[in-house]
């Protein structure tokens, strides 16, 4: 298999590493998004001028994963009628409205802006997903689709840690405002972009698919194979498109696998991960860190950017068990360190405390996010593509997807009423349960499918042999078209599959082309 450097052949990689990187941006915004809530509610809070109540501030910071939901629902009509660039430049305009809108609450003195502003935002942030990793996937060729394709995480870790950096410096409003003015330049950069050649190839424009796949792939590239490849395979796709009976979702091929998906994508959530992204300051305020908190949560952002980029690299190399095992048990030790910080606080003073124990909330969340970046920040929406039978991808992924928002939500929501009710340390400790039942879950329950192609998966949830399935393969012939559909999204799911064979004779490449 020839891996192409980004280094090598620059004339066909350039065009499509900008691609990559405009197409990136939303996840910036998003990062933005969830990063606002870190240093702009103490901000809010120390300047609030207008009404509001203690449960305005935990529905400030978590109405946004409700406006994702919907979001990630119905994204997937303007993809598929108007085309995923121009999915790119709406919902830019939904972060630009939203931010605007929550900076313009300083002059309009009504908490009602606020929740109008985070709601869009969150619409904007639940169509970054889908939107956002379709568009690099599909104008990046197969070789460096992978690499291409983890610039939105890395863009995503960018866009919190940018929050905490301006975040501390300016106030909420201030820092909405220059947030609402960045998607602007993103916008504009985005409508120079071209669309997809997928896109433009199955809604019937074969010329200008065939012009735009030209510039991604550099004007002294032969793309006439190419197109070819693309061009039979929608056909055959297309050809082999079947109705979902309900009875089907209900057998052990397709349950287990939507099992194991959702068990992953809660004990994700249920490490708390997102509540210390919303909290960072807050979390670092009432340990008392000797450590100024905006000053620390920018350390934190930095390290969380930095891991991020190198867990790119590590899925292919290391596998999905091993990587999810010691992300898990590592989360699990930090989790377990903070929480004891909060226990001896209580037991002797948080004078007593900080001064003995003032450096563990620092050093534990940022193991915390090393470790979380390592495996369980990617690793759950990769298997979530991989394991899921080819006819019922779409569905089943947007479903997990789904349910991924609504842990999130619940927990983000009701993160500040557990440091209440329960207390700080009891509030992580339960995290670092989660997280220690997570790693049991992974080691019984989920099976390695690094190095297996879609058929040899599907195969250990259908308890299919190998002879049989071997019989099988020119009937099912159009699960064998869609068996690369992971291969367009890297990490998320989708709505539409295109799965390109090589010709014949061609060495040195991927046996399945996937654009």
């Amino acid at each position: 298999m020839v891996k192409q450097s980004l280094m090598k052949n620059p004339h066909k990689v350039l065009p499509q590493l900008m691609a990559a990187v405009v197409g990136s941006w939303g996840y910036f915004c998003m990062g933005t998004s969830r990063g606002w809530g870190s240093p702009g509610l103490p901000s809010l809070n120390r300047t609030l001028d207008f009404e509001m109540d203690a449960d305005d501030f935990k529905w400030i910071s978590a109405v946004p994963m409700c406006g994702s939901f919907f979001g990630a629902l119905v994204v997937s009509i303007p993809m598929q009628y108007f085309g995923r660039k121009k999915a790119l430049v709406g919902h830019y305009l939904l972060y630009i409205f939203g931010f605007l809108t929550v900076g313009l609450t300083s002059f309009g003195k009504h908490k009602a802006m606020l929740y109008v502003g985070r709601i869009l935002q969150g619409l904007a942030v639940g169509c970054t997903t889908p939107a956002c990793q379709i568009y690099v996937s599909e104008c990046s060729s197969p070789n460096i689709r992978g690499r291409l394709g983890s610039i939105t995480a890395s863009s995503l870790a960018l866009g919190i840690w940018v929050a905490y950096i301006i975040g501390a410096f300016v106030e909420w409003d201030t820092l909405s405002f220059i947030f609402s003015a960045l998607p602007v330049v993103f916008l504009l950069l985005t409508c120079f972009m071209p669309e997809t050649p997928i896109w433009l190839l199955t809604h019937g424009m074969e010329d200008e698919g065939r012009q735009a796949l030209q510039q991604l792939r550099g004007k002294n590239t032969n793309v006439d194979a190419e197109m070819r490849r693309m061009k039979e395979h929608h056909e055959k796709t297309d050809s082999g498109k079947g109705s979902v009976r309900f009875a089907d979702l209900m057998t052990a091929p397709v349950l287990k696998p939507f099992g194991i998906s959702l068990g992953i994508m809660f004990f994700q959530q249920a490490t708390g991960i997102n509540a210390m992204v919303f909290y960072t300051v807050s979390i670092f305020q009432s340990a008392g860190s000797s450590i100024e908190s905006r000053y620390a949560t920018i350390i934190v952002g930095g390290v969380q950017l930095v891991f991020t980029i190198a867990s790119g690299f590590l899925v292919d190399r290391y596998g999905r068990r091993i990587l999810l095992l010691n992300s898990a048990a590592v989360t699990s030790i930090s989790l377990t360190s903070m929480g004891t910080f909060f226990y001896f606080q209580r037991i002797w003073g948080e004078a007593t405390a900080t001064e003995l124990l003032g450096w563990v909330p620092l050093v534990s969340l940022i193991v915390f996010f090393v470790a979380y970046s390592g495996g369980m920040s990617n690793v759950p929406l990769i298997i979530m593509g991989e394991m899921f039978p080819s006819q019922y991808r779409t569905m089943l992924g947007t479903l997990s997807s789904s349910f991924n928002l609504f842990v999130t939500l619940a927990i983000v929501r009701f993160f500040p009423d557990m440091l209440i009710q329960l207390g700080n340390d009891v509030t992580f400790f339960i995290f670092a349960g989660c997280t220690v039942t997570s790693i049991a879950f992974v080691y019984f329950l989920l099976p390695e499918t690094k190095g297996k192609t879609l058929e040899e998966i599907e195969e250990i949830f259908s308890n299919v042999k190998k002879n049989d399935k071997k019989a099988e393969v020119e009937q099912a012939a159009p699960a064998t078209v869609s068996t690369q559909f992971t291969n367009i999204f890297g990490n998320q799911c989708g709505l539409v599959c295109h799965t390109m064979l090589p010709p014949v004779g061609e060495k040195d490449v991927e046996r399945g082309i996937t654009f």
